[in-house]
């Protein structure tokens, strides 16, 4: 089967929807051949050499970009002969994948994640893609499926008209190979800096992710507490809000901002922590921002780390309470710290649930089983003649 995935979002590219489309490419291509439509930029040739699939970069911006597009996959079918195609999202990946359907008959799958599927005029682009919802209906109806990363987004698809039973849940997956437990004791031991107990939040700095309630916590239930460092990792719009806080609070000697980390220094910074934490909640009126899994959480449990989660969005499919870790409310910042005091004074219990996490990810979420979820799917509609 030859898949192409036309994208906007992919690596090197940082951010949960391109670590996710890039897993998808690497593990689908050791079933079937895949081919990358993604925009270009900058350093992408390094990481586009080490790919054991082909990657055409198209140069552009929007509006411009979707018709050079829609232009060189029209040219790749016709030479090549793609059977289906993945797109990454409805809006823009999904029009293209529209077209390509109503010009050759071809199937296309659509990815949703959360946040897109929700109509707001918050951004310009989020605007755009409000006023062109019929458009989206359109998209949604003539696709061969729906791919849904968590039942939570499966649910926004649906309220949004379109029957569940085209709506195909598909969590991401990880490589518990590279996030695993075991890493070069020197890298890990150069993040925790001596720390007792060391927290850790890897994630992009929105409003929503709960970094703000983490440091209150610190503050507060968790002041007591001998040796704990808490480090982040990401960027975002909230880092200079978080370094102010962090300093009204006082507890800036407690926090380091990692930034955005390099890939392969990545799983050394799970290991180096104890506790991954993350109470991501979701904003009254702000459906822009909310989380329709949590793939950190999953290298959080390949690594073998418990989990304290925000019980919100769908990240109670990406970590189950008490088995692999803690649901808390996200706007309670006292059970915020509580569930992290108890994990840090119970090291057997947070141990089991750390071990727990990557048993649950070997069995069930890893690259090999998202690879074959999706490449059934793909396999499914193709024979039922979806064109």
């Amino acid at each position: 089967m030859k898949l192409a995935l036309v994208t906007a979002d992919f690596p090197p590219m940082l951010g949960g929807v391109a670590t996710l489309l890039g897993s998808l490419a690497r593990s689908c291509s050791e079933h079937c051949d895949v081919l990358v439509l993604a925009p270009s930029m900058r350093d992408s040739k390094v990481f586009d050499a080490r790919q054991p699939y082909h990657i055409i970069r198209v140069p552009g911006r929007s509006p411009f970009l979707e018709v050079r597009f829609l232009k060189r996959l029209l040219s790749l079918d016709r030479r090549e002969g793609f059977d289906i195609i993945a797109c990454a999202s409805w809006f823009p990946s999904g029009l293209i994948g529209y077209a390509l359907h109503a010009a050759r008959k071809k199937p296309y799958l659509v990815w949703t994640y959360g946040s897109e599927i929700a109509d707001d005029w918050r951004t310009l682009r989020r605007a755009i893609k409000s006023v062109l919802r019929p458009l989206k209906s359109v998209v949604l109806e003539k696709c061969a499926a729906i791919v849904a990363i968590s039942r939570y987004t499966k649910s926004l698809v649906v309220s949004q008209g379109v029957s569940p039973d085209r709506v195909f849940v598909i969590p991401p997956g990880v490589d518990p190979g590279r996030f695993s437990p075991s890493g070069d004791p020197q890298v890990v031991s150069r993040y925790r800096k001596g720390a007792r107990h060391v927290l850790l939040t890897v994630g992009r700095l929105d409003p929503h992710k709960g970094h703000a309630n983490v440091l209150r916590a610190l503050a507060g239930g968790l002041h007591d507490l001998v040796g704990v460092r808490y480090l982040i990792v990401g960027s975002g719009p909230e880092e200079a809000a978080l370094g102010a806080l962090a300093s009204t609070l006082e507890v800036t000697s407690k926090v380091e901002f990692l930034g955005d980390v390099a890939d392969e220094d990545l799983p050394d910074v799970y290991r180096a922590a104890d506790i991954f934490v993350m109470p991501s909640g979701v904003l009254p009126g702000r459906l822009d921002y909310v989380e329709g899994f949590g793939i950190s959480y999953l290298e959080a449990s390949a690594c073998q780390k418990p989990i304290v989660a925000g019980r919100s969005g769908g990240v109670e499919d990406a970590v189950v309470d008490g088995v692999t870790g803690v649901l808390v409310d996200p706007d309670d910042v006292v059970e915020i710290g509580q569930a992290i005091r108890g994990l840090v004074l119970d090291p057997a219990r947070a141990m089991s649930l750390g071990q727990a996490g990557r048993t649950r990810v070997l069995a069930q979420l890893s690259l090999d089983r998202f690879a074959e979820a999706v490449i059934a799917l793909a396999r499914s509609v193709t024979r039922e003649g979806h064109g």
